[in-house]
């Protein structure tokens, strides 16, 4: 079986809001794994009855799967990232009603003890919000089974999605320890290539990474997550880094390896990474509604912020003379840069 899997990421650069960083791996039953000459699948033209790349292309209901920053747009808001996202969740087995049952199909548990940050944690006033949010239940149906269909004629398989939510708290604890964001950032997408690697590793799988920040080189990293391997480097160049990973000969267990590529705009060209980038940025914007809904409420006098550029500064300048009244810890809400 051929493991084709990507990691994406979604809230790097804002001042608030998590940051979300995600992975989705697909499975081609009958196709040999690759290896460094081998080009990945070529997934869009493959589920090409049920899926289109651009918005303007969405003929006979087809699912858009591109970068989320082209599904999505203040005009249309989460539609075109719901869809797609609760589309593919269903046919990986996942049928979240609420957000919360989303985190869990995600695995993760953060969300379980959120007393510190009042704008995310349910309350009866201020409950988990039911799925579909912007797209009917029905709509989603219908383009699960229209997935469902073309992904079983052709041989594709959803076999996983997962990921990882950094709240404010916990993403200032890592950027203190570790004293880079992009360090921060890689130890998530660390832990899932850890977790394709042991799940999928005898596979031999090809994941593609959209291309943390400005970083060329991947060695040192991936020789710290994958200890007691055989490491080797194909290319480090300004558009792409490519790497194998070997397990060292153990006669207890099949053998294991992993094709590792990092890719300036890898969402554009590896389906997989660019359902990773909808996943996190779908989930991101989850919580960016619970955070703007906490807000109106018990600081109506803010217009409340996407947590970006200057509108996240002017957000800032307000909200800090009612901190101590809201009793809210600045490391609590706003992120270090």
């Amino acid at each position: 079986m051929y493991i084709y899997a990507g990691i994406d990421e979604a809230g790097y650069g804002p001042m608030f809001g998590p940051l979300l960083v995600s992975r989705m791996v697909m499975g081609i039953p009958g196709l040999e794994p690759g290896d460094d000459n081998t080009q990945p699948p070529r997934m869009w033209q493959r589920l090409s009855a049920a899926v289109c790349k651009s918005l303007s292309s969405r003929k006979r209901g087809r699912i858009p799967v591109n970068d989320s920053k082209k599904l999505y747009t203040p005009a249309s808001g989460l539609r075109h990232l719901e869809l797609s996202v609760l589309t593919f969740a269903g046919a990986a087995g996942h049928r979240p009603a609420t957000v919360d049952q989303w985190l869990d199909c995600l695995g993760e548990d953060c969300h379980h003890d959120l007393n510190a940050l009042p704008w995310y944690e349910p309350t009866d006033d201020h409950p988990w919000a039911s799925l579909p949010c912007t797209v009917t239940a029905g709509e989603v149906a219908i383009a699960r089974s229209m997935l469902t269909k073309t992904a079983d004629r052709i041989g594709v398989q959803m076999l996983d999605l997962s990921g990882s939510v950094v709240f404010e708290d916990r993403f200032n604890e890592m950027v203190s320890a570790t004293r880079s964001k992009s360090a921060a950032s890689f130890t998530f997408v660390a832990g899932h290539l850890r977790s394709i690697w042991d799940r999928f590793g005898h596979h031999h799988p090809t994941v593609a990474v959209d291309r943390q920040s400005g970083r060329t080189r991947y060695r040192e990293l991936l020789a710290m997550t994958f200890p007691n391997t055989q490491l080797r480097v194909f290319d480090e160049s300004p558009t792409a880094s490519r790497y194998h990973i070997q397990a060292l000969s153990n006669d207890h267990e099949p053998a294991r390896s992993m094709y590792v590529r990092f890719e300036v705009e890898a969402d554009s060209r590896h389906m997989p990474v660019a359902l990773a980038s909808m996943i996190s940025k779908y989930t991101r914007e989850l919580m960016m509604i619970r955070f703007k809904t906490w807000f109106a409420q018990h600081a109506p006098q803010i217009k409340p912020t996407a947590g970006y550029g200057s509108d996240a500064k002017r957000f800032w300048q307000q909200l800090q003379p009612i901190l101590p009244e809201l009793s809210i810890a600045p490391e609590k809400i706003k992120r270090r840069c």
